[in-house]
């Protein structure tokens, strides 16, 4: 009678391990047959834009395949750079120098009918004038005549004229030499009328033009 009953409970022993075992076999079977645990799921399509301005175009996409947006980056403002832009004067404006204005004075100095000779009176007016002879930059003898006679004498005249001026002025103020320009012209630019003794005796003379700059020293 014992072993009768140690057979049936070996047997439901037997039994109840075989449905076990079979259950853990289908569990398994069922585990392995789905996707890995650690596996991603699918994730859904984005629209995403791939060109731009006026060739722009739109398309759906899957990550990891769609254009990534990346922030524009701008360049930390460093301590200590701040501007003022109200303390920062304007560059000033470069204009070309204006030439200095020329200020000339004449002399004029008379003489005699057909002479070519300085009188005292002459040589009196060109002393007079050698404060601005010597600050010169520039001095100009004009020799002239009247009208009388023929244009050969009066064009011979007039350049006697013109050097007895300058040999005058060459032997009072030697420095000047390089400064003179020596200019001749009888019968020609009157500044009166040759109707009269008056007028003509206004017309041979020599004009000594002195140019300085405007802010010279007198």
């Amino acid at each position: 009678m014992k072993a009768h009953i140690l057979s049936r409970s070996a047997l439901g022993l037997m039994v109840c391990g075989t449905l076990l075992a079979a259950s853990c076999s289908l569990w398994r079977t069922q585990v392995t047959s789905n996707l890995p645990l650690d596996t991603p799921a699918a994730a859904p399509a984005q629209l995403a834009q791939v060109r731009f301005g006026r060739q722009v175009v739109f398309a759906h996409c899957v990550p990891p395949a769609c254009p990534v947006r990346t922030p524009k980056t701008l360049a930390p403002k460093s301590p200590g750079q701040s501007i003022d832009r109200e303390s920062i004067s304007p560059a000033p404006i470069l204009k070309n120098p204006i030439p200095k204005a020329e200020f000339p004075r004449t002399v004029i100095v008379q003489f005699g009918l057909a002479s070519a000779k300085l009188s005292t009176t002459a040589q009196a007016q060109l002393n007079d004038a050698k404060s601005d002879l010597r600050m010169a930059r520039r001095i100009t003898i004009f020799g002239r005549t009247d009208s009388t006679g023929p244009l050969a004498f009066n064009e011979e005249l007039a350049l006697a004229r013109a050097l007895a001026v300058r040999d005058y002025l060459h032997q009072r103020h030697p420095t000047l030499a390089a400064r003179l320009t020596l200019k001749a012209q009888g019968a020609c630019c009157f500044i009166a009328s040759n109707d009269t003794v008056a007028g003509r005796t206004q017309n041979r003379r020599v004009e000594v033009i002195v140019h300085r700059n405007e802010d010279d020293p007198p």
